[in-house]
C-alpha cells in the first residue's frame, strides 16, 4: 500500500521523478500519433468506454486471463458502443474535433461504427501498439520503484 504521508513529505522528489515519466510518456505518445494526441485521447476514451465494464465483471477475474478471452473473441459482444458526443461530454474535446479525429481513427482502421453514432475500437491499435505498451510498462515500473527507493530512503534518514 502507498504510504501518502510519506510520498507528501517528499513531494517535491515524487513531484519530479512523476513529472518526468509523465513528459517522456506523452512525448512518445505524440510521436506515436504523428503529434496528434487529440486522436490518442480519443482513441483510448473509446476503447476504455467499450470494454471497461466487460474487464472488471469478466476479464480480470477470468481464470484463463483476458488476453486468452480476447484471442477467442469472446469480449466482442460485450463490447458497449459510445458515441462522438459522449466522448465530447467526457474529455472536454469539442464535439465537431472529436468527430474530425473519430473520421481519421475510422479510415486507418482503428474505430469501426456499429451504427449511426455509436463506434467500436478494432483489433488494431492493440497490436500496433504493443510493443508501445510494453516499454511505457517498463519505464512506469522503472519511476514507480526509483520513487519508492527514494522515499523510503529519505523516510529512513
Amino acid at each position: 500500500m502507498l504510504d501518502k504521508r510519506k510520498m507528501r513529505q517528499h513531494h517535491l522528489e515524487v513531484t519530479y521523478v512523476l513529472g518526468r515519466f509523465m513528459t517522456e510518456h506523452f512525448i512518445r505518445v505524440y510521436k506515436a500519433f504523428d503529434g496528434d494526441l487529440t486522436a490518442a485521447i480519443v482513441l483510448g476514451t473509446i476503447g476504455q468506454y467499450n470494454y471497461r465494464r466487460y474487464y472488471a465483471e469478466v476479464g480480470a477475474k477470468a481464470a484463463e486471463g483476458f488476453h486468452q478471452l480476447a484471442e477467442r473473441g469472446a469480449h466482442l459482444p460485450h463490447a458497449r458502443p459510445c458515441n462522438a458526443m459522449s466522448i465530447s461530454l467526457s474529455t472536454g474535446i469539442p464535439r465537431e474535433t472529436v468527430r474530425r479525429k473519430i473520421r481519421q481513427l475510422v479510415a486507418k482502421g482503428w474505430l469501426r461504427k456499429a451504427g449511426p453514432d455509436k463506434l467500436i475500437v478494432t483489433s488494431l491499435p492493440a497490436r500496433h501498439f504493443a510493443e508501445f505498451d510494453l516499454e511505457t510498462l517498463e519505464h512506469f515500473y522503472s519511476a514507480a520503484h526509483e520513487i519508492l527507493r527514494l522515499v523510503e530512503k529519505r523516510s529512513q534518514s
